[in-house]
């Protein structure tokens, strides 16, 4: 059960042709997004090729996260049919977010998805997002969790910590 003792929606619509799809033990559709070295290196923190994720490394995060979180695919309709194009886990310590699609990256997904990710912990009675980690070098992430509110909270050599307080009417506001 993903979060203790809560329903986990098979869907959360966000746009006409936005939504998270709740992960359905198929962690091979996320393969080939996994396999982008932007992806890999902002979301996994991986440089070297050789170490790329494979079917192995993607099904054993897929079930990790689905055991920590709700695990959710993210979709996008396009001339009528749903395509997966990123995931996201929605718990309240570093909930993990990638969009493995470059053509959908810089477009205001990411914002949305953790717009939903905040709502979604807000209506479950969370008070805040803890721990939520950030490479340096990704930048794009950085700018999208400072513009919902997130606050850096410690920092190591490669990676910010940002926490956000879901109490506050800002909490969340994209602006």
């Amino acid at each position: 059960m993903p979060l203790s003792g809560i329903e986990q929606p098979d869907v959360l619509q966000l746009t006409e042709t936005l939504r998270l799809k709740r992960y359905d033990g198929h962690y091979e559709k996320a393969l080939a997004g996994y396999q982008d070295p932007y992806v890999y290196q902002n979301s996994e923190g991986i440089f070297d090729e050789s170490k790329k994720p494979d079917l192995h490394y993607i099904k054993g995060m897929c079930e990790f996260l689905d055991k920590a979180g709700e695990l959710y695919f993210i979709e996008i309709q396009k001339n009528g049919v749903y395509t997966a194009v990123g995931d996201v886990t929605i718990k309240g310590e570093n909930p993990p977010i990638a969009i493995w699609t470059s053509e959908y990256r810089g477009k205001g997904i990411g914002t949305s998805v953790m717009q939903a990710v905040i709502n979604r912990l807000r209506a479950l009675g969370y008070q805040k997002i803890t721990g939520s980690s950030v490479f340096k070098w990704n930048k794009a992430s950085l700018r999208m969790h400072q513009k919902l509110g997130f606050h850096i909270v410690r920092e190591t050599e490669k990676d910010y910590y940002l926490d956000l307080d879901l109490t506050t009417q800002e909490a969340g506001q994209n602006g």
